[in-house]
């Protein structure tokens, strides 16, 4: 996670599983985050207009250089970055086979699958 834009932010966190808070885990991962955006309004102009590139500078100096220096995601391969590098297998002793490509599939997707 290069960042994190959210619409609202709970300081408290109270779900039985965690061990910190998000903005622990932001810092402690130096990610930075940006709450009380009109993330409705954000979707629809990526919608219209495609994906963007943006920064989020925490802390900037006092002016900013003329330009900005940004990481665009369309010169990196994505696909390989979150590929798992091994076939898995799940259900070895089920009597239908599928194949899966996965490009994105959630694991409830392979549980409804196995079961």
């Amino acid at each position: 996670i290069a960042g994190l834009v959210v619409s609202s932010y709970s300081w408290e966190h109270s779900h039985w599983a965690a061990h910190k808070s998000l903005a622990k885990w932001l810092k402690d991962n130096n990610v930075p985050g940006i709450y009380g955006v009109d993330t409705r309004a954000l979707t629809k102009k990526i919608r219209e207009v495609g994906a963007l590139l943006g920064n989020l500078v925490v802390n900037p100096p006092q002016s900013l250089p003329p330009t900005i220096e940004f990481s665009d995601p369309n010169k990196r391969n994505l696909v390989a970055e979150v590929s798992t590098k091994t076939v898995k297998v799940y259900g070895e002793n089920n009597t239908t086979n599928i194949i899966a490509y996965d490009c994105g599939m959630k694991f409830n997707i392979i549980r409804y699958f196995v079961d």
